[in-house]
């Protein structure tokens, strides 16, 4: 496939819906539509040092949600549709505030501890849909949207009964030590007064790193060869069930 063509196609796509969405939102209520117009527009061509923190502000508050969406496109590439992005993004994030709340003696490493946590938790909340789908051929789609349901309840009640992460009187999580937060790596210099940081970097780098493994590695080909057909896949040696995990 041409990437050009790709890229152009996929930016064509989003553009028309954005189109038809603000079209149906004009025909429906016209005044909220022309108020968020011109809110898009003073921002586009204001004030440059309000239109700086905006695209910050945008690119710190995209970064999570590009990771989930590298979840699900990763798993989608090789055949499997993981519906259960939310419920992983939860107990992960749920992970990585206890090393924020309880890790401050890990010094400048404890947000780099925080990630690994929320990989981690992140990745075994995945494995248990991965493991239903390899051993007993259970529909992933099921599984996975059951499991976003139990783990946005389960982290709700563990944050809510811990009093060291959660104050109780204010209904908000406690403050945390600055070493539990992503460094900005010169990002707050160039988007002055945002809350960017080296967050949206890593998500790049791990965009183009899950690119490489599924085009240039043994790994890649055979993710996607259990997805195009698990039968021929066993059956040239891959082993399925641990690809589908």
């Amino acid at each position: 496939k041409n990437p050009f063509k790709v890229f152009t196609s996929v930016l064509m796509s989003i553009l028309f819906g954005l189109l038809i969405g603000f079209l149906i939102l004009l025909i429906s209520n016209p005044g909220t539509s022309f108020r968020a117009l011109g809110g898009i527009l003073a921002g586009a061509f204001g004030d440059p040092k309000s239109v700086g923190v905006g695209i910050g502000d945008l690119l710190y508050y995209a970064t999570p949600i590009l990771l989930t969406g590298l979840s699900v496109g990763f798993a989608f590439k090789t055949g499997l549709f993981n519906i259960g992005a939310a419920g992983q993004f939860m107990v992960g994030q749920y992970a990585a505030l206890v090393v924020a709340f309880y890790g401050s003696g890990l010094g400048p490493f404890q947000w780099v501890v925080a990630i690994l946590a929320g990989i981690i938790a992140g990745a075994l909340w995945g494995f248990i849909p991965g493991f239903f789908k390899a051993i007993f051929n259970v529909n992933e789609v099921i599984t996975s949207i059951m499991f976003n349901y139990i783990g946005m309840y389960l982290t709700n009640i563990l944050i809510k009964s811990d009093r060291t992460i959660f104050d109780i009187t204010r209904h908000e999580t406690h403050h945390m030590s600055r070493d539990a937060f992503i460094p900005k790596l010169g990002m707050d210099k160039l988007f002055p007064g945002s809350r960017a940081d080296m967050g949206f970097l890593i998500a790049v780098l791990i965009a183009i790193t899950l690119y490489l493994v599924l085009n240039r590695t043994k790994f890649g080909f055979e993710l996607k060869g259990v997805g195009y057909n698990r039968h021929a896949a066993r059956y040239a040696g891959i082993n399925e069930k641990k690809s589908i995990i």
